[in-house]
This record gives structure tokens, sequence and C-alpha cells, in this order.
């Protein structure tokens, strides 16, 4: 049986739907949508209809639009995933998502700089969105092994004040920057004030819950940015929570400071209140960060 939504539904009034049931805001469901059809390789339009509760109508140009962007490869009736299960989507692909979310987690991050600081970043598209910022919280330096980062703050007007210290070794185009040992011995051989790091999966373990990343490269080098800064601070989405992971990062309770939207189950809060971490969750209404902390102000 076709699944309709109700007349007076999310794809009639988007805007109504769209603070109560954030899960229907269009960004946010096609995030979950590519997740979706990532873990499972292939899925119809009406079995995407029923599993976010919308019409097939919205569904159609929900893959559409994502087809477009490459995100997902489209076929009569359906679409299928361009990654395979359990590896991370392309890097092109990774900076269509979440456009919106990641500048305003970004802004809020930029925060936690102190004036002459030394700041590292990783890889991650997320992070990417910081480095414009740098230049109006004027740290020292910025340590990082992004290519795509070390380009965008060598054009950055005001950048010539900030030390730019990038990592290099080997070359990932899927990443747009440099990971493995030589990467990670050249980082462990710095020091900073503050790190930076994104991730694919926070994940339940037997021992609480971790960072992990669908590559062992990837990780490596993640956790030798974290080794070299006493305030680790992680910015991420909520759509992570749960997504496929294989290596091991780190554990959340390693954090100083997270950074997270408030697309948040209970669950989720209570994860991250018991992370011991200062928890800055971004504005109900106002798109930037209150600084609240879910255990307390932060």
């Amino acid at each position: 049986m076709s699944h309709t939504a109700p007349s007076d539904g999310p794809d009639k009034y988007p805007e109504k739907y769209s603070d109560k049931y954030p899960e229907k805001r269009p960004e946010k469901r096609r995030e979950q949508i590519v997740a979706y059809v990532t873990r499972h390789g292939s899925a119809r339009v009406e079995e995407l209809a029923q599993h976010f509760d919308v019409s097939q109508m919205t569904v159609h140009r929900d893959l559409d639009s994502l087809a477009s962007d490459n995100l997902l490869e489209r076929f009569r009736g359906g679409a299928r995933s361009v990654s395979p299960s359990m590896s991370e989507l392309g890097v092109g692909q990774r900076r269509q998502l979440h456009r919106s979310t990641k500048a305003q987690l970004c802004a809020a991050a930029a925060g936690l700089i102190e004036d002459g600081q030394v700041v590292a970043v990783d890889d991650s598209t997320t992070l990417e969105q910081l480095v414009p910022l740098l230049p109006d919280v004027r740290p020292a330096a910025l340590i990082t092994h992004s290519l795509a980062a070390m380009s965008n703050h060598r054009q950055r007007t005001g950048a010539g004040d900030i030390r730019l210290i990038g990592c290099g070794g080997q070359y990932v185009a899927e990443t747009d920057s440099f990971l493995g040992a030589t990467t990670a011995g050249q980082l462990r051989r710095l020091s900073a004030d503050i790190t930076f790091v994104s991730t694919t999966s926070l994940r339940a373990t037997p021992t609480g819950t971790a960072l992990f990343h669908p590559d062992t490269e990837a990780a490596e080098t993640k956790r030798a940015l974290l080794d070299i800064a006493p305030v680790k601070v992680l910015v991420v989405d909520s759509t992570k929570f749960g997504a496929p992971g294989l290596f091991k990062v780190a554990d959340l309770h390693d954090f100083t400071h997270i950074v997270v939207d408030n697309d948040l189950t209970a669950d989720q809060r209570a994860t991250l209140a018991s992370s011991g971490a200062h928890v800055h969750m971004l504005g109900e209404n106002s798109g930037e960060s209150d600084h609240r902390s879910v255990k307390g102000a932060s």
C-alpha cells in the first residue's frame, strides 16, 4: 500500500513542522535518506515514504535533489547508494550535506578560541568552515593536515597574521587531506592549545560512547591531532549518532567541549550529559550557540 502524507502535514506546510519535527526539514531528511540508502544499499520510493512519514512525491523530489548532487544514484522507483556500506562518502559529497548546520556549528566553535592560541583543525568538511572565521578570533597559528583548509586559509584577508603549519604525507583525494603514519608523526612533534575534530560516527561501546571512522588512516591521524592539545573540541551534528563506523578515534569523555546541533533525542542528550564535557548546543531558534551545557552552564 502506498503511503500518503496527511493533507495538512509537512509536505503542505513545511514551515509549520520544521521546528516541532526537525526530521521533517528537507535538509535534515535528505541527510537521513542518504544514511538510510547507504546503510541498506538501495531503497524504493514507497519504502522511504513510509519510513520518513512523507508523501511519495516528496521522496521523488528528495531523490532527484540528492542525485543531482551525486549523493545517490537514481533508478526507476528508487535509488541506490554511491558509496559502499561502512565506507565514507567522498569529500565532494560530504561538502554538500548539512552546509548550514556546519556553518552554525563552526560559528559556535570559534567562540572557544582565545586570542594568541595555537589552533589545530582536522580534515572534516564540517571544520573547513571554521578556517574562514580564524582571522576574527586571532589565533597565533593554525595546524592542519587538510589541504582544503591550508588553501582556504592562505586566501583569507588577515590570515597572514596567523602562522600556517601544514602537515603532509600521503595525499588522499577522497578526503582532500594528508593521512597516515607520516602525517600522524609530524603532528605529534607539534604542540597546540586547542584542537578541533569531527567524525562520521558516534557509537555505544561496552565502556561508553566513542568516536569511530570508516578509514583506519583517518582514525590514526585524528588520534594524533587530539594528542597535541590539552583542550579538545568535538564539533559534530546529531546525524552522526549511531552511524556506521569501524576504527575507533577516541572516547566521548576525552573531550573538553562538544559543539552540537539541537536535533537530539532524550537518550542522546543524556549521553552528552554523562560525558563530562561542556556541551554547547545550537540555539532552538536563533541558529547560534546558546552555550548551554546539557549538565549546566559551560
